[in-house]
């Protein structure tokens, strides 16, 4: 064989070899595009299948502040899926919201009904609670104990004639105004309501209605008399207005003693903060003790009764299974219905007092 031979072959080989290189590598290709198309067949598949992620939707509630005076309500967005964080630095007390909110609320509704919170303001039309009120005055920080002080001994006098005014938060969250029935007004609603039931009916006190037919008018006498007369104004208005005379003493002996530490430590930042502190809560408390006496305001709620409600309607019972929502009725008109307020008053008017 000589060269040309040799070479021809090597050539023929080479090309040989090439041929099937690009055919391998044409097959190849062919089924790696198969694999892609099959492989884009499956993800368009699978992505169908699986529902996308979405953010839970928020829901905006719109709701009316406990104890905001007069303000309008306020919008606040809630997650449905909200995340928990749990800190161990708060583990075992009571939120805020169950305590000591409640007791703030508890704290102004008492501070509201007479004068001596340093920065209520008890019988003026507007800015009845002032949280700007300048305490650093001398005069004026002295002047509101004393003025407070005058005002409650002016409203002894007053609970003795037709009752002395008071304020109170509405079921809207603004101060109003109201008025307390006073011992000579109580002895004129017994007069009025003894006269109504004694005549039938053919006398009722002015806004009531007047009794039709025999059966309404014998209704309206035992009503009147029995009722009205003697467990209303006796029994409950008579205690209840006596009370309210030495409530208003014994707030006016609380003022001037204030005046003390506010003319000597009240000269200091911390001391005014001290004795503001003190003093209000003593006020409080000092309240709370005349409310839960047999006749108080607070008595009147926890021993108060529905026959309709069966056992829940029992006195005690029927206090704290109010709704909390309910402040209908006359025990319930001028203080907001919280847990706090309930136990607190049921739990104490257990206490039994001697006179």
């Amino acid at each position: 064989m000589d060269i040309t031979d040799i070479s021809s072959s090597e050539i023929s080989a080479q090309r040989r070899y090439n041929t099937n290189s690009k055919n391998n590598r044409s097959n190849r290709g062919a089924l790696e595009k198969v694999d892609q198309h099959q492989f884009d067949i499956f993800l368009n598949k699978e992505s169908k299948r699986i529902k996308p992620f979405s953010k839970p939707k928020q829901k905006t509630e719109t709701f009316q502040l406990e104890g905001g005076r007069g303000r309008s309500a306020a919008k606040t967005t809630q997650n449905q899926y909200p995340e928990t964080y749990v800190s161990s630095k708060g583990i075992g007390k009571l939120p805020k919201s169950a305590v000591l909110q409640q007791y703030q609320m508890y704290k102004e509704d008492q501070l509201l009904s007479n004068p001596g919170g340093d920065n209520y303001f008890i019988g003026k039309t507007k800015g009845v609670v002032n949280n700007n009120f300048d305490h650093s005055s001398f005069t004026q920080r002295v002047g509101k104990d004393l003025k407070d002080a005058g005002a409650n001994l002016l409203n002894a006098a007053k609970d003795v004639g037709i009752g002395s005014k008071f304020n109170y938060i509405n079921k809207q969250g603004e101060i109003k105004e109201g008025r307390k029935v006073g011992f000579a007004k109580t002895l004129a609603h017994f007069c009025k309501n003894v006269a109504s039931g004694l005549t039938f009916g053919a006398y009722t006190p002015k806004g009531e209605v007047a009794p039709h037919g025999g059966i309404e008018r014998v209704r309206h006498f035992f009503g009147k008399i029995f009722k009205d007369a003697i467990l209303g104004n006796v029994v409950k208005g008579v205690p209840r207005s006596v009370i309210h005379v030495g409530e208003d003493v014994l707030f006016a002996g609380l003022n001037t003693l204030e005046a003390v530490p506010d003319a000597t430590i009240g000269n200091f930042k911390v001391g005014r903060k001290a004795t503001t502190k003190i003093f209000d809560n003593a006020q409080v408390l000092l309240d709370i003790a005349t409310d839960v006496m047999p006749g108080g305001d607070a008595s009147v709620r926890t021993r108060a009764m529905n026959i309709e409600k069966g056992l829940r309607g029992l006195p005690l019972i029927h206090n704290l299974s109010t709704p909390e929502n309910q402040r209908s009725g006359e025990e319930w008109r001028y203080v907001r219905n919280t847990p706090f307020r309930k136990v607190v008053e049921t739990l104490l008017s257990l206490i039994p007092f001697k006179f």
